[in-house]
């Protein structure tokens, strides 16, 4: 049995993530990393002194060592996976962000990356680091696969202290007892070959995994809050959100039931030319403002994460690493490489070291249960929360089998809809959720906003649900057709949603 991962001990402070801590342009003191902070790790760089041949860097038909595939230059040169001094060097910066858990990407049993992770864990032991895996959709990938691959990296390196165990809790996974936490990339797709599969293809596997002697934490890749009930999965996350401003950045997080794990995944830049990525995957770095603003909304969304995972330490070919570059290198072919801007080689080791303390030191606002009942004879009907508080933890407690769309949109949205012809008819659909409601200053009121089409009438109905039964504090009906979505607030006061004898 491998050493159980330590349980850390977090103040209860809420500072401030409206300001961006500054990364120190000097030597970072090295303290102990934490286990609540991971990076996506990738061990399958090869040059010809260690391997034989050059290995990913000549990607995209580039010629290294001076020409290679990736935007940047490391600041180790071209260098190979299996060399234990790049490995223990990675390590010592790994310690100087904070960082406590590599999660190195993992292409199968007997892959190359496989063969590697000997040399991972024995390093990162001897640093205090531990190791978990990012399984990816090798050719034959699939819900049985995985099963086998699970009971595999456990027989092979379950036993090393550095293999990463996690007490956390879903509702999949209720034991605290420590366990690996295994993260699958392109949950969607069935192996390499594409073809498209539904959060339902992995249930049964699901099942099987955490069924397993010691269990297991399955994250995947979607930010779809609906594949944790439909496909059994631990928690989801994002890997790579590009750009903030055009979606809905991190609110995904709340569309998420309550006992799920919220693993968000933070990029300080994304910069993929040289190997052929579409413009509009490009991601400045701003000189670490946009590392700081994924992380302020990352931590911003009332939802506790399980884990903060930075994407990436070393994806050079994407250019999301904060792995140390080198500033002021040419490709021998006329082209200069980016570099980091006003930070230094090492600067975003710097500014991963700063929030994580932040984070650490941070403490989250209360949450109080409520259920909503909302019902129309519209074709479309939505709920929205507008001030005074933040809905976190859905759960869909039923919804007549009529409605079309019975969901939360968007992170903040509920969406109920049904046939226009059902609507003209006159037919109700209904359907109740039970949520969480957070972030509520004290005293401050809560304001819905309802919105349906032109058709029939919404009812809302609202209960404080913290005592052993729902007790209703407010009902609403809106009939009118007002504007392009017939909008219409309603107010809910604070004192009975957080009172148990509202």
């Amino acid at each position: 049995m491998a050493t159980p991962v330590p349980t850390e001990t977090i103040p209860p402070i809420l500072p401030s993530l409206t300001s961006a801590p500054q990364a120190a342009h000097t030597e970072i003191e090295v303290r102990e990393p934490s286990y609540r902070v991971a990076a996506f790790y990738y061990p399958w760089y090869g040059n010809p002194e260690t391997d034989g041949k050059w290995i990913h860097w000549a990607q995209n038909n580039h010629l290294p060592p001076e020409d290679i595939g990736a935007d940047y230059f490391p600041t180790l040169g071209a260098y190979s996976s299996n060399d234990p001094a790049v490995i223990a060097q990675h390590m010592e910066w790994l310690l100087q962000a904070g960082i406590g858990v590599i999660i190195t990407s993992w292409w199968g049993q007997g892959s190359r990356e496989d063969q590697v992770v000997p040399l991972l864990l024995q390093t990162a032991e001897g640093y205090g680091i531990k190791v978990a895996f990012h399984i990816e959709p090798y050719n034959g990938r699939t819900a049985e696969s995985l099963i086998r691959d699970i009971r595999y990296l456990y027989e092979n390196y379950g036993s090393s202290p550095a293999f990463f165990r996690s007490d956390a809790t879903s509702r999949y996974s209720p034991n605290p007892e420590p366990k690996g936490m295994f993260f699958v990339w392109r949950i969607g797709t069935k192996g390499a070959e594409g073809e498209r599969i539904g959060a339902d293809y992995w249930q049964q596997a699901m099942d099987a995994i955490h069924a397993l002697p010691e269990g297991a934490l399955i994250v995947a890749n979607t930010t779809q809050g609906s594949w944790i009930q439909g496909g059994h999965f631990d928690g989801l996350y994002n890997y790579a959100t590009l750009h903030l401003e055009e979606g809905n950045g991190f609110r995904w997080a709340r569309s998420l039931p309550a006992d799920s794990l919220y693993v968000p995944s933070v990029i300080p830049g994304f910069s993929a030319r040289r190997v052929g990525y579409p413009e509009r995957t490009y991601v400045p770095r701003e000189n670490g403002s946009t590392f700081n603003s994924q992380w302020i909304s990352a931590l911003g969304t009332g939802v506790e994460p399980a884990l903060v995972t930075v994407t990436s330490f070393n994806e050079w070919h994407e250019g999301s690493m904060i792995e140390p570059s080198q500033s002021g290198r040419s490709d021998g072919n006329g082209s200069g490489y980016a570099d980091f801007g006003s930070l230094p080689a090492e600067g975003y080791l710097a500014l991963t070291r700063e929030w994580v303390d932040k984070y650490l030191a941070m403490s989250w606002p209360p949450a109080y249960r409520a259920r909503l009942v909302i019902a129309t004879t519209s074709d479309w009907t939505t709920l929205e929360l507008v001030s005074g508080g933040t809905w976190i933890g859905p759960e869909l407690v039923s919804a007549s089998p009529s409605a079309l769309t019975a969901d939360m949109e968007a992170g903040d949205r509920f969406v109920l809809t049904q046939s226009l012809d059902d609507a003209r008819a006159g037919s109700q659909v209904q359907m109740i959720w039970d949520v969480s409601i957070t972030d509520m200053p004290s005293g401050q009121d809560l304001t819905l906003q309802i919105d349906r089409g032109d058709i029939g009438k919404t009812q809302v109905t609202i209960f404080n649900d913290l005592g052993e039964t729902p007790i209703e504090v407010g009902s609403f009906q809106w009939d009118q057709v007002t504007s392009e979505r017939n909008s219409h607030q309603i107010t809910i006061p604070f004192e009975v949603l957080v009172s148990q004898n509202p």
